[in-house]
């Protein structure tokens, strides 16, 4: 009896053992199954934002031209030395225009008072040395003239001769005259004056008779002609000669017969 059951409780010992065994491979088997599902699921979640990344980082390939032509189209920002640069400009151009505006209007005011004043200066080279003579407005039927003071005796309507201290001199060879060529073109009144023996010098018909020098200024306004004529000896060439064309260019036509 005893050694049946001596030799019983080894065999179960052996059994208990070979239990405990398997037991303890069986939660190894399970622990390390289950490390590995954790490991291969935090190596999936690192992958997968890691492919979300680099998808956030690249631009889609197709719409790289419509968004090249948006950057072609988008106006670039001025900087603020363009903007100054542009500011300095347009104040520039508009100084430019005030100031031709102003000149344009002076030298209209300019024009307008130039036969409306009374007196003026007239100024003659005159043996090397300049020299201011006055002169006073004439208001003729149809226009004006300017003529030096005290050199002149009106003998007709539109003609005078020159003096010197009330008295003609010169034998009365220096004269000024007015005419007024009615219905005639300037180049009939070329011709005519051509007829006389006048030929073009300058902008002056100039004619030669004796010692006397015959000249004609003229002046055409829309078809209506005039003629500041003046005349003179020769040997007056430097005194009357130089003063005569100074006047003869004063000459202009009256704003009422304008």
């Amino acid at each position: 009896m005893r050694k049946i059951f001596i030799k019983g409780a080894k065999k179960n010992g052996i059994f208990i053992l070979i239990c405990a065994a398997v037991f303890t491979i069986s939660i190894g088997t399970m622990t390390g199954c289950s490390m590995t599902k954790e490991n291969a699921e935090a190596v999936s979640d690192q992958s997968g934002q890691s492919d979300q990344s680099e998808s956030e980082n690249i631009l889609p390939v197709e719409d790289s031209t419509a968004d090249n032509a948006i950057l072609e189209n988008t106006p670039v920002p001025e900087t603020s030395e363009e903007k100054v640069e542009k500011t300095e400009k347009a104040e520039v151009a508009e100084k430019a225009e005030v100031a031709e505006k102003t000149e344009k209007e002076a030298e209209a005011e300019k024009a307008e008072k130039e036969y409306t004043e009374e007196k003026m200066v007239l100024k003659i080279m005159r043996e090397g040395e300049m020299e201011e003579i006055p002169a006073t407005l004439f208001a003729g039927e149809g226009y004006v003239i300017y003529l030096t003071d005290k050199d002149w005796q009106q003998h007709a309507t539109d003609a005078w001769t020159a003096v010197f201290e009330g008295k003609i001199v010169l034998n009365g060879q220096v004269q000024l005259w007015i005419t007024h060529y009615d219905d005639k073109t300037g180049d009939q009144v070329k011709e005519e004056l051509k007829s006389a023996g006048y030929t073009l010098e300058n902008s002056d018909m100039t004619r030669q008779e004796g010692e006397v020098i015959y000249k004609v200024r003229l002046n055409e306004f829309e078809n209506d002609v005039w003629g500041v004529n003046y005349c003179y000896p020769i040997e007056a060439e430097e005194g009357w000669g130089a003063l005569l064309p100074l006047i003869a260019d004063t000459f202009a036509v009256s704003m009422d017969d304008q």
